[in-house]
């Protein structure tokens, strides 16, 4: 019986994990491009639900500054493309935006937190954001860490040609945040505006 009861309980967990998220498609009008989205409902203090729209696909919309991977149009396709600091803040569709520190860290938390919420979050996790392992370029158009690292620009300036960065490992909980040079080429995920 503790049993039945106990396998009732993580079903029903399951559920409301599940049923906190809507899936749905976005296309952008400016290139035709169809992107997964998925909204996640996310309690704050006091049992307050608010809810944010992600892109649950890498961005592939081809801007000055944008790179795919290795330069190989395959890799755009598999992985979207891989963006300077500046290219990603005008990338996002109209009516979308890089996510803040403060949008990433609400969807950590929903997850458990930057600590645990890295194999949640990545392709296939419980989340539908789905974050890939599109790898990193750098200045000097190396290329590296494709199917081992995910790195997503935040949208906030940390000093003239620094930003942040967000990084998840190919199946690690952890979730990184650090500065990294602007002109440094990485993914970028789109948040819905919201007043």
């Amino acid at each position: 019986m503790k049993m039945k009861y106990l396998l009732s309980l993580i079903l029903l967990a399951g559920y409301y994990i599940i049923s906190a998220q809507e899936f749905a498609e976005l296309t952008d009008s400016r290139d035709g491009k169809t992107y997964k989205i998925v909204t996640v409902d996310i309690e704050l203090e006091g049992g307050v639900i608010i809810n944010r729209t992600w892109m649950a696909q890498n961005l592939a919309y081809e801007v000055p500054d944008s790179f795919c991977y290795k330069n190989e149009p395959a890799y755009c396709e598999a992985f979207g493309r891989l963006y300077t600091f500046q290219a990603a803040q005008a990338a996002c569709p109209d009516g979308w935006h890089v996510p803040t520190i403060s949008e990433w860290n609400l969807l950590f938390k929903t997850f458990g937190g930057i600590h645990n919420a890295g194999i949640a979050l990545q392709k296939g996790g419980e989340s539908g954001i789905d974050l890939a392992l599109g790898g990193f370029g750098d200045p000097g158009r190396v290329f590296k860490n494709i199917g081992i690292s995910g790195n997503y620009w935040d949208a906030e300036k940390k000093s003239d040609n620094t930003s942040g960065l967000i990084s998840v490992q190919k199946g690690s909980k952890e979730i990184y945040h650090s500065v990294i040079g602007d002109w440094h080429r990485n993914s970028c995920r789109c948040i819905k505006d919201y007043n």
